[in-house]
């Protein structure tokens, strides 16, 4: 691959690392980044985006998101969604789903109206226990990481 030509797999963290528990997205690719992977795969931390999430979709095959997710769990645990699984709900901040889920959703929306939504998108959120303004994840979340991070690498194997 030339450096115009994408990854036809991107693993994409969302999230702020100076939020606690937040960062768990950044972690789970740090932990990534201790394994070798297909010549195929990008590894991005992609902070916090809103609709600029399109950008990183486009000539994905595709695209394994990390985030940290309120789905009412207990704190460390997981879940794997596609979007056949879950609908993320843009412009209602008072329902559930991953903490950047109306930049995530609408991205997702118009990707999908661009055409530019890859054929393969999944989705891993992690219950997070805190989300302040404090560097450093929770003990339950620095043991989903490992964990995490084994679920992704069986994706892309």
């Amino acid at each position: 691959m030339d450096d115009q030509t994408p990854a036809t797999t991107l693993i994409l963290a969302l999230g702020n690392p100076l939020r606690a528990d937040d960062g768990v997205g950044a972690a789970v690719i740090e932990a990534l980044r201790d394994h070798r992977l297909p010549p195929d795969v990008e590894l991005l931390d992609g902070g916090t985006p809103g609709l600029e999430t399109v950008l990183y979709f486009e000539g994905r095959s595709r695209v394994i998101v990390v985030d940290a997710a309120d789905m009412g769990l207990e704190p460390g645990e997981w879940r794997r969604f596609t979007l056949g699984d879950a609908t993320l709900k843009s412009n209602d901040m008072g329902l559930r789903g991953t903490l950047h889920y109306a930049g995530l959703a609408e991205a997702i929306a118009l990707a999908d109206a661009m055409g530019a939504l890859p054929p393969e998108l999944i989705i891993f959120g992690i219950q997070p226990e805190s989300i302040g303004w404090e560097p450093g994840l929770s003990e339950p979340l620095c043991a989903a990481v490992d964990i995490v991070a084994g679920k992704v690498l069986a994706e892309i194997s």
